[in-house]
């Protein structure tokens, strides 16, 4: 259980991140950190609203933003050590093309958290750098052949197997990849519609591509949610605006 010592805003913008609102959790944590930069002391919550500015901005794709918002946190701040707070910076060197600096602030992250903690912290954004894979993705067999045939359980298996993979090449932060598992594995099992979205969903970012859209809609529509689907299709039929 987490006890949250900042409740209003912060707590919003966590909820808000939590259900992949990015840019709203952005503009809720801008508003309360304006407020704390006009009080003489801040403190901790100060530092608390950069570091989740810092994950909003991250999770939208712009790592500079994210760096400079995690370097403005006090060195001596417990958010500072944070694995998030030090998977970001990292991220942040590797763009800038510093990844033997970054390097070791993986290792740290790992060390605290683990692979799976990373993984999982990570929730498929993208990444210039090469974190390891949790030990159930190593593991893991080679996808199948495209065309599978034989009684459903061997189709289900197959699709799990599709699954997996494209749970790696989002972790790989290979969209593309991961896109055409997701879209077999639907073909091979309807089922794993459900589990394909929260795959997928995290990976969107604010302006998906027309073909991301379909493939969105597509997911959204085999797992039962046909009205979210519909808007989908619809967005996707919008030309983008120059």
């Amino acid at each position: 259980m987490t006890v949250d010592l900042f409740p209003d805003e912060l707590a919003l913008a966590r909820a808000q991140l939590a259900s992949g609102l990015f840019g709203t959790a952005e503009g809720t944590v801008r508003s309360r950190i304006r407020i704390l930069s006009t009080t003489s002391r801040p403190g901790e919550e100060l530092d608390v609203a950069r570091l989740l500015l810092a994950e909003a901005l991250w999770r939208q794709g712009r790592i500079a933003a994210a760096g400079v918002s995690v370097s403005e946190i006090r060195p001596r701040s417990p958010s500072r050590r944070k694995p998030l707070a030090l998977m970001i910076e990292a991220e942040a060197l590797a763009a800038q093309g510093l990844a033997d600096r970054a390097q070791p602030l993986v290792t740290e992250v790992v060390s605290a958290i683990g692979a799976d903690g990373a993984w999982s912290l990570r929730q498929g954004t993208p990444t210039r750098l090469a974190w390891p894979h949790p030990p159930a993705l190593d593991d893991s067999p080679p996808p199948p052949p495209l065309a599978v045939a034989g009684e459903p359980a061997v189709r289900a298996e197959a699709a799990r197997t599709r699954l997996l993979a494209a749970r790696r090449a989002f972790a790989d932060g290979d969209p593309e990849s991961g896109d055409r598992e997701l879209a077999m594995a639907v073909r091979l099992d309807a089922s794993t519609a459900s589990e394909g979205l929260a795959l997928f969903e995290p990976t969107l970012g604010p302006r998906p591509a027309g073909d991301r859209l379909l493939l969105y809609g597509d997911l959204l529509r085999t797992a039962g949610r046909d009205t979210e689907a519909s808007a989908i299709f619809d967005r996707a039929a919008k030309p983008e605006p120059e």
